[in-house]
């Protein structure tokens, strides 16, 4: 494992290499504006190193059948339609609308693909792919595509989270008898290390709208991949999306409390605001693995052995991050700007 491991992580690294080489050649900068704060013009276009990484990820656990044909397509087909939309929209500016239909096909692709379709959610009811609950998941891996896009605004908080939420599952599923995850789960940290090597405060590429976009929709894959197979069921991966479904849901409420644009970009989440104020993107990506390791994971792993507990539990998760919201006043616009389009 650890050879495998050491493979993708290198691989992953000089394919992220390579993109920044052919950013800086292509002039494709990331310039200072809302929704990134570096002091200099940095090469964008890291998630696309990131997908193909993954990609190969994919392919060889279903090589030595460790995910399942169902899985692997999911995974790859649902990221796929979602870094080509966004690769046309790098070319050819794209409205929203139809970066959202993008995203409506890429949540389309995980229900066509996954041919399973039995999911714990509610206590010990079970959520199948079909019928009244396929609108409700389509919108559940749109808004977490939407989460990660507005959460990456900080050097190495977007790849962190999604790094994060793999290993965390990865020691939960030790505590447990059915560990099958564990080692696909190991490997797929892999790539985004390898990124994140090149992503970490002070970051030296971004992984943009592509890279964003993708660990979205892979993120909400694989948590309905984990709770189909394993323990971990979705009230876990909710617990473990704490800061990033607190954080850019309360400040989209807020704005559209106060008349703002909810479709534009801006930088007035609660992590951008505590990047302003520490003027340090480290120390601000520094808090997020501290608040998962340290609040978020210990209430994983009870309401993995509890489900019933799932309610009580997210509250429980979500109010601390709710009042850090409040205090540093996320959504609340500067001097009445009302943002930049997305």
């Amino acid at each position: 494992m650890m050879t495998h491991f050491l493979s993708i992580f290198v691989g992953s690294f000089l394919l992220t290499a390579i993109v920044r080489r052919i950013a800086l050649w292509r002039h494709a900068l990331a310039m200072p504006h809302f929704k990134h704060g570096p002091l200099l013009p940095v090469p964008r276009g890291g998630g696309y190193a990131l997908f193909l990484a993954m990609l190969a990820v994919f392919l060889m656990l279903y090589h030595y059948r460790l995910i399942d044909l169902a899985a692997t397509r999911a995974l790859c087909f649902s990221g796929l339609v979602l870094v080509i939309g966004n690769l046309v929209h790098d070319l050819f500016p794209l409205s929203v609308k139809v970066r959202l239909g993008i995203q409506v096909l890429s949540a389309i692709a995980v229900l066509t693909w996954y041919s399973r379709d039995l999911v714990v959610l509610f206590w010990e009811d079970y959520l199948y792919f079909s019928g009244f609950w396929l609108p409700l998941i389509v919108f559940g891996i749109m808004a977490f595509v939407n989460i990660f896009n507005f959460m990456d605004g900080v050097d190495g908080f977007a790849g962190s989270q999604a790094f994060i939420m793999m290993f965390v599952s990865s020691v939960l599923l030790a505590f447990t008898d059915e560990s099958q995850w564990s080692l696909p789960l190991i490997l797929m940290c892999a790539p985004v290390l390898g990124f994140l090597a090149w992503n970490w405060p002070p970051a030296k590429i971004f992984m943009g709208d592509a890279g964003s976009s993708f660990l979205g929709v892979f993120i909400a894959t694989l948590g309905l991949l984990l709770a189909t197979d394993t323990p971990i069921n979705l009230w876990c991966w909710l617990i473990m999306m704490g800061w990033f479904i607190v954080d850019s849901g309360w400040s989209l409420a807020v704005r559209i409390m106060h008349g703002n644009d909810w479709h534009r970009s801006h930088r007035m989440h609660a992590y951008q605001i505590l990047a302003r104020r520490w003027e340090n993107h480290f120390y601000v990506t520094l808090t997020l693995w501290l608040v998962n390791w340290l609040w978020l994971f210990p209430l994983a792993y009870i309401v993995m052995n509890n489900e019933r507990w799932g309610i009580p539990l997210i509250v429980v998760a979500y109010t601390p991050l709710c009042i850090a919201c409040w205090l540093l006043k996320a959504g609340e616009s500067v001097n009445n700007d009302p943002g930049e389009p997305i």
